[in-house]
């Protein structure tokens, strides 16, 4: 008998851990995780004032600080200093392992492949193709709650990265956001991350209604053969759902986290951040009580940017373009990291394509 078992030793459930375990010591939790190697990526995120200090609050040290972000298309380069805020890039595998080593003693872990979930009036109970376990509560942050598999996913963010060294200096010294590629059906981009004047990641991604790995492959290596490539570093791909219909949501006893509990921001995709915003606030909360209260304001611009790269893929990157070419970058920084006061929401409002984001709120 657990008072907590967590489905999946992901980001989400660590970062809530972390906090959880500051107020509620005695808990007797068990972790059930799938494998014992961990995903070799990045993940970024916005700091900076105002916006929680991920150091501070997690202890995860940054790969990289960007002072500087581009943004682009086959007709205008943007460049903003963005200082006193920065995008930071931290090694995925690294993070979780940080953050784990640091709750480890606290905590059981077990690895192993759960088969089935039944919650009872006063328990959970947990089949793995092990064991069964029984438990007060379950968090999960994975799709096998049937809730969280039936939400309907209006597109999807899905990308290909490539680290790698080459043999002359690049000229890039910015984090580059955004290059948007041509193409008609879906959003497309280049995200480029410097970390030495030899050493790039170069990363392709779509937004699209469907995952098409194998063209974007194909133009992922047409983005690399721009380059004298002397070493690939490592690979990364994967894929995130971007809908505002996936909502936070909880039953008496099981409790949806990450991204099918909500957490990835409808319209970039971004997660850290607001997982680790919700953590921080839930720690002092009974397991019962606890809740992800989205922004309404920031939700319904999120859904406008959705749709608007729904139906209009051809012509969202001039939203993106507009936003960033504003004079008060800070005040996009802080609409990105789900702080922004009410004169950031009206200078969104105000520095984006008025025809394409009218459209898309009537359809």
């Amino acid at each position: 008998m657990y008072d907590l078992i967590i489905i999946g030793r992901g980001l989400s459930s660590l970062l809530f851990l972390k906090q959880y375990l500051l107020t509620h010591s005695d808990l007797k939790i068990l972790i059930i995780e799938k494998s014992k190697s961990v995903e070799n990526r990045y993940i970024s995120s916005w700091q900076g004032p105002g916006i929680l200090d991920l150091k501070k609050e997690y202890g995860i040290d940054h790969d990289k600080v960007y002072k500087k972000i581009s943004i682009s298309n086959e007709e205008i380069l943007i460049k903003k200093n963005i200082a006193p805020y920065s995008y930071n890039t931290y090694d995925y595998k690294h993070t979780i392992e940080t953050i784990f080593n640091s709750i480890k003693d606290k905590v059981e872990i077990i690895y192993d492949e759960v088969i089935s979930i039944k919650e009872k009036y006063n328990e959970v109970n947990v089949k793995t193709k092990k064991y069964t376990f029984i438990s007060q509560y379950l968090m999960s942050s994975t799709s096998l709650n049937k809730q969280s598999a039936n939400n309907k996913k209006m597109l999807y963010q899905y990308f290909i990265g490539t680290k790698i060294k080459i043999n002359n200096n690049h000229t890039h010294d910015t984090c580059q956001l955004m290059h948007f590629l041509h193409s008609n059906n879906e959003v497309l981009f280049n995200y480029n991350l410097p970390f030495d004047q030899k050493t790039i990641l170069i990363e392709t991604t779509a937004f699209g209604k469907k995952v098409h790995f194998e063209n974007l492959e194909k133009i992922h290596k047409r983005s690399l053969a721009t380059f004298n490539i002397a070493k690939m570093i490592k690979k990364e791909k994967g894929v995130i759902p971007m809908s505002v219909n996936h909502k936070f949501q909880r039953t008496a006893r099981i409790i949806n986290i990450g991204i099918h509990g909500g957490f990835a921001r409808p319209s970039s995709g971004y997660m850290l951040l607001r997982a680790a915003q919700w953590s921080k606030i839930n720690k002092d909360k009974n397991l019962k009580d606890l809740v992800f209260k989205e922004k309404i304001i920031i939700n319904f611009l999120d859904k406008i940017f959705l749709k608007a790269c729904y139906y209009y893929p051809d012509k969202a990157n001039s939203i993106f373009v507009k936003l960033f070419n504003s004079n008060d970058i800070a005040s996009v920084i802080r609409f990105l990291a789900d702080i922004p006061k009410l004169y950031d929401i009206v200078k969104i409002l105000m520095n984006t394509p008025k025809k394409i984001m009218i459209n898309a709120l009537i359809k």
